[in-house]
């Protein structure tokens, strides 16, 4: 098993597709971003002073987010997981759920490779969730990646410009775990960490500044489950801020 110090999970070092500028955007035009969240050094990552968390996206003073208050769709492809690995799924989602008070529901499982095609056209309808595992020949996500990165997270999210004003609200994410990575399911150092970690970047978490945080960029021998400041970010993305409204 790779070092603490060696299983990094940072990606690429910008965002992907990002929108026009806000003053070549008609009123009402609805804008499509598909974000790599787990950049490490990106334009539209915002840390919120005296906290060790930061938002991958930021739209009118406030983090993008899905709507907290609908049902989140997910799916599982495991065809190339560990035995036991949709348990650890599993089990993720509900640590997250519980941290943002969603609702999730599980679709089934998928043949579905984690993609960015998956994240579908221009349509804001939500998409599934896909998770799974894969490698860097099949998924883009995982393309181009260094052996120790475990997980790879990207996400869809549209704005629109209103006489009420900006909105913005995700609408689907797609996560790759590298088959590659030979982890236990549970623990410090697993799969259950690392899926914990991506689906904190599905929510709208970018990594942390701390490295006493699950989200932080290289994953932790010191503990196995969401820390406080991983909590107060996700709380900021949940449903105890309200429900998201979108135009249209």
């Amino acid at each position: 098993m790779p070092s603490v110090r060696s299983l990094a999970m940072t990606a690429t070092t910008a965002a992907l597709g990002l929108a026009l500028s806000a003053g070549s955007v008609p009123a009402g035009a609805v804008t499509a971003h598909v974000v790599d969240p787990e950049a490490a050094t990106t334009s539209v990552a915002r840390v919120i002073p005296g906290t060790s968390y930061a938002f991958t996206s930021v739209v009118a003073g406030k983090p993008v987010r899905w709507n907290p208050c609908a049902v989140i769709h997910w799916r599982a492809n495991t065809r190339y997981g560990p035995s036991g690995g949709l348990g650890v799924l599993k089990a993720a989602v509900g640590t997250v759920a519980s941290a943002t008070h969603t609702q999730w529901v599980y679709d089934g499982p998928t043949s579905a490779v984690p993609r960015t095609s998956l994240l579908g056209g221009r349509s804001n309808k939500a998409r599934t969730i896909v998770l799974g595992w894969t490698d860097n020949r099949s998924s883009d996500l995982l393309a181009g990646q260094g052996r120790y990165t475990a997980g790879m997270t990207r996400t869809l999210w549209f704005s629109s410009t209103t006489s009420r004003g900006r909105f913005a609200v995700t609408r689907g994410a797609v996560v790759a775990l590298n088959r590659a990575s030979r982890l236990p399911l549970r623990g410090p150092v697993s799969w259950q960490t690392v899926a914990t970690h991506e689906l904190g970047h599905v929510m709208g978490l970018a990594h942390a500044r701390t490295s006493n945080e699950v989200m932080a960029p290289v994953l932790s021998r010191r503990f196995s489950t969401l820390q406080a400041g991983d909590r107060s970010g996700l709380a900021r993305l949940g449903r105890q801020v309200g429900c998201v409204t979108f135009p249209g």
